[in-house]
């Protein structure tokens, strides 16, 4: 447990329900430890029980509760005959959309293609990244991933930098924004500053200077342009968790809608047609379609489709990530999508861990859990008669299982209260 026996300052424990203190495992454990009566009291439970209940808390709160609803627009040449579309990956690289993510690992590591691993050493500045600047004149911004882990605490810092490089005329210069910082131990581990060397400051740098030793990654560019066209070989930073170390995943799929040539703003349609028979029934003499035409004429083509199968529907399985179109899209003989057409998913997203730590039905049900760990610890010693004549109370064994009880009862019944998520429910398709 922290040491507490010297006064924190207040600026410790300034917090709002959208701008909690709490942000970290270690924070979220200092909390709970803290509700129990640390560190006037010493408690029967180790940190690393702390750590794994508010990990069990997570768990069963991003099961019901804690996601976002997104859109995502895909191509059908992304489906993968037999089995789908991997909607995990393909919030990685929608930017993208004819590009193909089969192989594609999107985490940010010492693996990730075109990574620069650099070890570094507490309060030394290094050089993490280096590259040659190639063309003149050009401003054209890119994206670096930097991630660093302490060798020691493996606590880890990720953050995104955006940097803008010109050459004219032999001199070089160059601006840069870091954004996204995140870091899971109790403060910052790296500082990063920018700048040009070399040969009329053709060269592109990136300096470290971290406060411990570790290990940092760089990745250059979320989307690699070569000559073959653009790959998506590397991690976009919205769609990654840095605290589980792998992109979000999509809860379920609560709708689809199919792209078409059809409406009003196109030519030789039925709602064309019907826009038009309903503009001249007003503007010439109350003849034609009226607007109660147009809705059951419309009704009547949703419901043909749906009986004839010409409405596309879909199932989606959360373990796999995969998205399956019924019918699916037709391909030939070689593999080749011949149907392809472009649609839009709604989805529900995993929150990042950081975000969901934030949730105050977490933090009770990881209070609950630590409660009944305490008490069964104490009462293994039931009946002990303790220096003075005092007994062990075990009465917090029985007080956090009705909390567990009426916690679980408050996610799974949808009680309000469960942050901005919608009340827990079945998605049906």
């Amino acid at each position: 447990m922290p040491d507490y026996s010297v006064s924190q300052p207040l600026s410790t424990f300034y917090g709002t329900h959208l701008s909690p203190v709490v942000a970290t495992y270690e924070r979220m454990c200092d909390r709970v430890a803290m509700a129990l009566g640390y560190p006037m009291i010493n408690l029967e439970v180790h940190r690393n029980q702390i750590y794994e209940f508010i990990t069990m808390s997570v768990e069963y709160f991003t099961k019901f509760a804690g996601y976002d609803e997104e859109f995502l627009v895909f191509d059908t040449n992304l489906y993968e005959d037999g089995k789908g579309i991997r909607l995990d990956k393909l919030f990685s690289i929608t930017p993208e959309l004819a590009d193909s993510y089969a192989g594609v690992d999107l985490t940010i590591n010492q693996s990730s293609y075109g990574a620069t691993n650099t070890t570094v050493a507490a309060n030394v500045s290094s050089v993490i990244f280096s590259t040659t600047i190639v063309a003149e004149n050009s401003a054209t911004p890119t994206e670096y991933a930097i991630k660093m882990v302490d060798a020691d605490t493996k606590a880890t810092r990720v953050s995104k930098l955006l940097v803008t490089t010109t050459v004219t005329s032999g001199s070089g210069t160059e601006t840069s924004t870091e954004y996204g910082n995140i870091f899971t131990g109790s403060s910052d581990i790296l500082s990063v500053t920018t700048g040009t060397s070399g040969a009329s400051a053709r060269t592109f740098t990136i300096i470290g200077t971290p406060t411990s030793t570790g290990t940092v990654t760089v990745i250059p560019n979320d989307y690699l342009v070569s000559s073959s066209g653009v790959s998506a070989n590397q991690n976009a930073f919205a769609a990654y968790d840095v605290l589980v170390d792998n992109y979000r995943k999509v809860v379920n799929v609560n709708g689809f809608e199919q792209g078409s040539t059809t409406g009003v703003n196109t030519l030789f349609t039925i709602e064309q047609t019907l826009a038009q028979q309903t503009y001249f029934s007003y503007s010439m003499g109350n003849y034609g379609f009226d607007l109660i035409s147009w809705y059951t004429v419309k009704e009547f083509l949703d419901t043909r489709a749906k009986l004839l199968s010409q409405k596309i529907s879909f199932k989606f399985n959360p373990r796999t990530q995969y998205l399956q179109l019924l019918p699916q899209p037709t391909f030939d003989v070689n593999g080749n999508n011949t149907s392809r057409y472009y649609g839009v998913v709604t989805c529900y997203l995993e929150k990042p861990v950081i975000d969901t730590l934030k949730e105050q039905w977490v933090y009770q049900y990881a209070l609950a859990l630590t409660k009944i760990a305490i008490g069964r610890v104490r009462g293994k010693y039931t009946g002990t008669s303790l220096m003075g004549g005092g007994t062990l109370n075990t009465d917090v064994l029985s007080e956090g299982l009705q909390e567990k009880s009426a916690l679980e009862e408050q996610l799974l019944t949808g009680t309000p209260g469960q942050g901005d998520a919608d009340p827990p429910m079945f998605f049906v398709g």
